[in-house]
């Protein structure tokens, strides 16, 4: 099975060097010595707050010895902190950036340095971006598009979470990707990303990972999805069935192919939360908006059966991979 290369759904939280400065009319300007850095977690949830000491950040100088001042900007609520004035003194060592509980999207803080105006040199700066994600299939969280209205609800007793569930095929299917933090990885590990795009797990903790009662689904499950088609083989014509017209922050997730129409008839919603590598205990994730991917409980030797969806092909495909390498999502059945 061939992958092709891993979409950006959000912005990554990378810190970025902008110079800047104003050049006062006829005099050159030089730059500062050293690069700011700044650094947030890639997804957090609403309330999340960070706490930066302004001791460990400042990393420029001037080559001439002088004074520097450092400021954050909050790029959502406009507001400007100074810590360090320009001539050199601390107004506060830590500044703190709070997500209010309200706020979902993309939240973007500058760390700023700058001179004094009668001082020759330009300026630097580094950002740093979070997505702020909510749980929630209501309409007012991360994912939007979910039709709540249909099926019905169970709860695992392991810890509390509710699933939508769903008759399909002859078996009552989860519509929701498995969330039991017990095994795998929520997406990059970021824990507010548990509730949004489910965990990714390895082959053997996806056999072990539903709740009690339910079970992985066999790739037998999978072809019972769609009448008349052949075991063991790829099934044209279902992926459009299977997939959820869903948003992530009033983001399509699912992009637009003519090849392929979303009706999400089955209502299993399934999203396009890619797949991970896994070595050296390490997950590396790629696929997201791409493909959606989920074991089964088919198994050959060291590699077991996966069925997944690419986004511009109307088909339910089915692969293997090596149980212990590879990660993906899962979907339960009820036994």
């Amino acid at each position: 099975m061939k992958f092709s290369r891993y979409l950006l759904l959000v912005l990554p939280a990378v810190a970025c060097l902008v110079q800047q400065g104003c050049k006062k009319e006829q005099t050159e300007l030089d730059y500062l010595n050293g690069v700011l850095s700044l650094r947030m977690d890639p997804f957090v949830s609403p309330g999340y707050t960070k706490t930066f000491m302004i001791d460990t950040l400042m990393t420029v100088s001037r080559p001439d010895g002088g004074t520097v001042g450092y400021y954050f900007y909050n790029q959502d609520s406009g507001q400007r902190d100074t810590l360090v004035t320009a001539d050199g003194r601390i107004k506060d060592h830590y500044y703190t950036l709070t997500v209010p509980e309200t706020r979902i999207g993309t939240v973007t803080l500058w760390l700023y340095a700058f001179v004094p105006s009668d001082a020759n040199y330009y300026g630097s700066s580094a950002s740093a971006s979070t997505v702020v994600v909510r749980s929630g299939l209501d309409g007012n969280g991360t994912i939007s598009g979910f039709d709540t209205s249909a099926g019905s609800k169970f709860t695992d007793a392991r810890d509390g979470r509710e699933y939508y569930r769903i008759e399909a095929g002859g078996n009552t299917w989860m519509r929701e990707n498995l969330a039991w933090k017990g095994a795998g990885s929520p997406y990059i590990g970021c824990a507010s990303m548990t509730d949004i795009f489910g965990h990714y797990y390895t082959w053997d903790e996806a056999m072990q990972a539903c709740p009690e009662g339910w079970r992985l689904p066999a790739d037998a499950d999978w072809t019972a999805l769609s009448d008349g088609a052949a075991p063991g083989a790829d099934i044209p014509g279902l992926a459009g069935r299977l997939m959820g017209n869903l948003s992530f922050n009033d983001t399509r997730l699912w992009p637009y192919w003519r090849e392929v129409n979303i009706t999400d008839v089955l209502q299993l919603s399934v999203m396009p939360t890619g797949y991970a590598v896994v070595g050296e205990g390490r997950y590396n994730f790629t696929g997201v908006s791409e493909y959606a991917v989920f074991w089964t409980a088919d198994e050959s030797g060291d590699q077991a059966v996966i069925r997944y969806i690419y986004q511009d092909k109307d088909i339910l495909y089915r692969g293997q991979m090596l149980k212990g390498e590879f990660a993906a999502t899962v979907r339960c059945v009820k036994e």
